[in-house]
């Protein structure tokens, strides 16, 4: 595959890759009707072929289609964005699947972070405060936070996540999280907000899948950090045993009865 391509040879290439079915899940997972149903490995695939073209990335995001503004989160070049161009692109977005990709990959790298995170998390856009919540989170967690009063956005964490919209909740769930595990002197006062907070995430858990619920996440990913396996991994590999365990017929006693032509 050619390093260079033209919007035009990128889009068929992801239109080669799309699959009606894969397609049919993420247009119920919110992804619009623009979208050609590409795995995100073959995404990674392309994106990893053709490297950070910052051009591209912005044409490719122009299109509207799905798969392409996930390809251009990977192609973008932070350093080259305004906070203008980054409002652009993230603010008319009504898809948090793009939005955590776009502040995951691009913006949380981007010499304009911090303003954006302010900005977002003071505004009253349900999915823009999203971001700036997890663009707070990815900052921790690279430690470019280092003038954060830690303990006033605990605070604010507890104060505004039980009555904020679903989608900014969990931006604002993550953040706690992401503070309990990167600033271990914090870690007892994230875990114990967490309980204060309570259950707020009503959806069932998937089988191998951590919980939301902060105390139960921080706690997962610090036995993972420590080579411990979390109960739900326990139970998962438990399940894929019992699957893949021959099935052993029953013994009836009798002696089978001999083939035809057999001496």
């Amino acid at each position: 595959m050619p390093k260079t391509m033209t919007l035009s040879q990128v889009m068929k290439q992801l239109e080669a890759h799309g699959d009606e079915k894969v397609r049919q899940r993420y247009v119920r997972d919110g992804a619009g009707d623009n979208v050609f149903g590409v795995l995100l490995g073959k995404i990674r695939g392309l994106a990893e072929a053709l490297g950070t073209n910052h051009g591209l990335g912005l044409e490719l995001w122009a299109t509207g289609n799905h798969e392409a503004r996930i390809l251009a989160c990977m192609l973008l070049d932070p350093e080259a964005l305004t906070e203008k161009e980054a409002r652009a692109l993230l603010e008319p977005l009504s898809n948090p699947t793009l939005v955590d990709e776009l502040v995951g990959r691009v913006l949380v790298h981007a010499p304009i972070a911090e303003a954006l995170q302010v900005r977002w998390m003071d505004g009253s856009k349900e999915l823009p405060r999203r971001a700036g919540w997890k663009l707070l989170a990815g900052r921790i967690a690279r430690g470019l936070a280092k003038d954060l009063d830690v303990r006033a956005t605990l605070a604010r964490i507890e104060r505004e996540l039980p009555p904020a919209p679903y989608r900014v909740k969990e931006g604002i769930n993550f953040c706690l999280v992401w503070i309990g595990l990167h600033l271990p002197e914090y870690t007892g006062e994230a875990i114990a907000i967490g309980e204060r907070l309570g259950r707020w995430d009503p959806r069932p858990i998937p089988k191998g899948c951590t919980s939301s619920y902060a105390p139960e996440w921080i706690a997962a990913s610090l036995a993972l950090r420590r080579g411990e396996k979390t109960e739900a991994r326990k139970a998962m590999e438990a399940t894929a045993k019992t699957k893949a365990a021959p099935v052993r017929k029953k013994s009836t006693g009798k002696r089978p009865a001999a083939r035809k032509g057999a001496r």
